[in-house]
Formats: structure tokens, C-alpha cells, sequence
């Protein structure tokens, strides 16, 4: 088959299509269509809708949502308020006495599901830069659509403006299902999925106009964040770049550093080559050791937080300076957990047990790689490396260790581990086996 019939296969149908959606807007104009345009939206949402609850009821969530109560409470209240909201807003709609109905949607809403999405917004993923303030005017939405829907439950202008606020999530999860399957926004899919979900419903709740508010709101949200916030230029990179998984170190950052900085192809030499000269580089006044002061410089420039940085120092306060070896072993090679539990010999191994290994071998296999000393424990310092990893705020760290540290030793045993299954499972299932 030619290219230019393959291109014609492709273009036609694609083009009547695209000229019959053109000539239904065109032709049949006012209110009226305007409605029943908003039908056909919500229409297609309620059929996402069940994908999107079948995902959330058959898959795991990420362990930062299980961890602790708290943040397990918020991810069920979130999944059950907007199934309540689904659920009864068709009820309503269908109704001949919607008012019992469309209340209940407008509590849920309130007081499940905004509240919930609220207490999650910190801790998203992708650029935060376009997904905090996404999520910021979406629940502001969201919030007004339900409060109107409470004080008239019988107005289907309420009941279809809050369903479609609603969808933006589910959308959400749909554009980021669809840009995965086809290879596209590979660098940007959380970003990508939660402005394509805003920009598919905005209008149809607030008008031609609602992309050019959202747009506004976003560009506006960032000026204030960089006007009082004032942050230094790696963490206003750290604030617009695009993050699915936090890592200890911002790879990007790191290379764009060894390129600027050495006179060598660090792909020329081996690891502890690279690191002699790095550590060299750093050596200014030609010691043989390194200060505090500078390791700090080199780990600001590699987008390492703060947070960990000064709980690594506040660990090694018995080093006031580094050799090359304590440098080496101590700094350079420290990875994240996600990049220790990809090596060839974890996988190799896991390969090698198939279907025939067991929880506690799974459990093992994790343990030892978040147990970066090997002192047969996880300490604080090494659950905030996990939890930054992870995308969690490093001050829950003192209630992972209450809940978790059954003899309040400040260390995870193996055996308290093991009962941390979300952690263990996840990390073996979507980092090892997805590997």
C-alpha cells in the first residue's frame, strides 16, 4: 500500500469528521444546542466515569495516599464523595423530584470530595507550576457550582455545571490513559492530562471565554508566587519542572552541571573517575577535602532539597570536612530509591523467582535498598529519602516513625517494615516488575 493512499485512508475520514463538527456548530445555534452540546459533554463523561471508578476500585493508590490514616481517609472520602456525586447527580437529572437528590450531590461535593482534593493539592505531581493553580481554580469551581446546586436543587444549570467541574478529574485520568497509550506529552503527562481536562470543560461551564480565564489564572498565580515567594533560580526550576516521581537528585540538573563544569566527557570515564574530578573541581582552595559549605553549593545545583540536605548533615555531624573516599561513598553514591531498585541483578533475581516469590522475599528486596548503610535498619534519614522520593512532606516523617516504630527506637525493623505493605508492594510492583 502506497504512502499517499495510507495518507489518504487517514485524511478523509478524519476531514468529514472534522466538517461535520463544524456544521453542527454553525447551523444550529443558540441556547438551546448550547445545551444539548453540554449533554453530549456530560454524556461522554459518565462513560468515563466508569473506567475511571474501575481503575480506583481494583488498583492500589500510591502509598503516599495509604501511609498514614490521614492520608488514607482523604484518597477513600475523595473516590466515594465523587462516586456519590456521580451517581445521584444522574439520579437528579433523570428525576422528577430532583431537589433529595442534587442536595446530596452539593454535600458530597462540599464537604467530601472539595475538601479532600484540597488536602491533596500540595502534593501533586507533575509541574507545579500549572498543576497547583489547575487544581486551585478547579476546586474554586467546583466549590461555587455545588454551593448554587445547594440553594437551588431544582436548577439543572447548577446540577450540569457541577457534574461537568466534576469530569475535569476524570478527564483527567482519561487524557493521561491516552497520552501514555500513543507516546505523546512522554515528558509533560501530568501537566499535559490536567490543562487538556481544563481546557476540554472550562468553557462549557464558564463560557468562550473559560480558557482564557484558566490561562489568566495560571499566568497570574505565577507571577504572585515568583513577586512574594522570590525563589532562587533552582527553585523556580524546581517549581515549573515536570516531576511524575520526585528524585533525590534532578539527573537533568546533575549532567547540565558536569557539562558546564568539566573539562572532561564524564561518559568517557568511570563513576569513581567522574567523581575524582568533580571532587577536585569542588576542592577550591586544594585541602584534599571537602567543607559542608560546599557540598551544599554542588547539591543545591543538582535540584536536591533542602529538606534532605539538612537532614544529611544533621546525620554526619561528625564530619566537619570529606576525604574523596568519605565523598565517594557517602555523597556520590547516593541514588534514589527508584534508581537502586532498577539494577540489572534486582531484576535478574526477580525474573529468576517469577510467580514463586514470596511477600517476605518482596519485602527484603525493598528493605535492603532503602537501607542505604546496610545497618539492618531503616533510621529517619532514610525514610525522608523515601518519602521526598515520593513526593510527601518531609515533616510527616515523625508520624510514619510513631505509627510504624513499635518499640519507639527511631528505627524500622524488617519486621516493622514488613507492615508497611503499601510501601513494599508498590515499590516492587511499579518500580521493579514495571521496570
Amino acid at each position: 500500500m502506497s504512502a499517499s493512499f495510507k495518507n489518504l485512508l487517514l485524511l478523509l475520514p478524519a476531514s468529514i469528521y472534522a466538517i461535520a463538527c463544524f456544521y453542527f456548530n454553525t447551523t444550529y445555534t443558540g441556547d438551546e444546542i448550547e445545551y444539548y452540546q453540554k449533554l453530549i459533554l456530560c454524556a461522554a463523561s459518565i462513560l468515563c466515569n466508569f473506567y475511571v471508578l474501575y481503575y480506583h476500585y481494583t488498583t492500589p493508590p500510591h502509598p503516599k495516599f495509604l501511609m498514614l490514616p490521614k492520608r488514607k481517609l482523604s484518597i477513600r472520602t475523595h473516590v466515594i464523595s465523587g462516586s456519590i456525586e456521580v451517581v445521584f447527580g444522574v439520579i437528579a437529572f433523570f428525576s422528577s423530584n430532583p431537589e433529595i437528590p442534587a442536595i446530596i450531590m452539593a454535600l458530597s461535593a462540599i464537604i467530601g470530595h472539595i475538601t479532600s482534593s484540597s488536602y491533596q493539592t500540595p502534593i501533586v505531581f507533575g509541574s507545579k507550576s500549572a498543576m497547583i493553580p489547575g487544581y486551585i481554580f478547579s476546586i474554586g469551581l467546583h466549590l461555587y457550582s455545588a454551593i448554587h446546586l445547594l440553594l437551588e436543587p431544582n436548577s439543572r444549570f447548577w446540577l450540569i455545571n457541577t457534574f461537568l467541574v466534576l469530569s475535569i478529574y476524570v478527564w483527567c485520568r482519561v487524557f493521561y490513559f491516552v497520552f501514555t497509550a500513543f507516546g505523546i506529552f512522554k515528558d509533560n503527562l501530568y501537566s499535559a492530562a490536567i490543562l487538556a481536562a481544563g481546557v476540554l470543560v472550562f468553557p462549557s461551564v464558564l463560557g468562550v471565554a473559560g480558557n482564557l480565564y484558566f490561562i489568566l489564572f495560571i499566568l497570574g498565580y505565577n507571577a504572585l508566587y515568583k513577586l512574594i515567594m522570590n525563589p532562587t533560580g533552582a527553585e523556580w526550576i524546581s517549581w515549573t519542572k515536570e516531576s511524575q516521581r520526585q528524585t533525590l537528585i534532578d539527573e537533568d540538573a546533575r549532567e547540565l552541571w558536569l557539562n558546564n563544569n568539566l573539562s572532561v566527557n564524564s561518559h568517557e570515564l568511570d563513576d569513581q573517575a567522574v567523581a575524582a574530578v568533580v571532587f577536585a573541581k569542588l576542592d577550591i582552595n586544594k585541602t584534599g577535602t571537602l567543607d559542608k559549605v560546599e557540598l551544599k553549593t554542588l547539591w543545591h545545583e543538582w535540584q536536591v532539597p533542602d529538606s534532605f540536605i539538612n537532614n544529611f548533615i544533621a546525620r554526619n555531624t561528625n564530619f566537619d570536612e570529606f576525604t574523596f573516599e568519605e565523598f565517594y561513598e557517602k555523597i556520590w553514591q547516593i541514588k534514589g530509591v527508584k534508581q537502586r531498585l532498577q539494577t540489572e541483578n534486582l531484576k535478574t533475581e526477580c525474573l529468576a523467582k517469577g510467580k514463586n516469590i514470596s511477600n517476605e522475599e518482596k519485602c527484603r528486596l525493598i528493605f535492603d535498598q532503602i537501607d542505604i548503610d546496610r545497618s539492618g535498619y531503616i533510621d529517619e534519614f532514610e525514610l525522608k529519602t523515601l518519602l521526598l522520593e515520593w513526593g510527601l512532606p518531609s515533616n510527616e516523617v515523625d508520624e510514619y516513625m510513631e505509627k510504624y516504630d513499635d518499640n519507639k527506637d527511631l528505627k524500622i525493623s524488617f519486621d516493622e517494615f514488613f507492615k508497611m505493605r503499601p510501601v513494599w508492594s508498590f515499590a516492587y510492583s511499579d518500580i521493579i516488575i514495571a521496570s
